[in-house]
């Protein structure tokens, strides 16, 4: 009986990936922030990247779906269904008048 290992064997991708989005509306969304689907009802994903086969010039978002705030399974959408969910900005300090 042989003992002998071979190194596993990782093909090489013909996709490429972006890590940001630029929405229509001007907004850039990065890997890591949360996102909502058009369709996709109650549901949120964490945006991993847009990928596009070079060969059939088809692009789809990949990302992430949320289950109380842990990461669930990975899910692909058109680039149009994406929507931007807004970050939250700091409370303004109340003025005492």
């Amino acid at each position: 009986m042989s003992t002998k290992r071979t190194k596993a064997y990782s093909p090489s991708s013909i996709f490429t990936r972006e890590y940001r989005l630029e929405t229509s509306d001007g907004f850039i969304i990065e890997s890591g922030d949360i996102i909502k689907v058009v369709g996709q009802y109650g549901l949120r994903f964490r945006f991993e990247s847009v990928v596009t086969n070079p060969a059939t010039g088809a692009r789809w978002v990949d990302c992430y779906e949320l289950e109380r705030g842990l990461v669930a399974r990975s899910r692909s959408f058109p680039i149009e269904d994406i929507k931007r969910v807004p970050k939250k900005r700091p409370r303004k300090a109340k003025k005492n008048v």
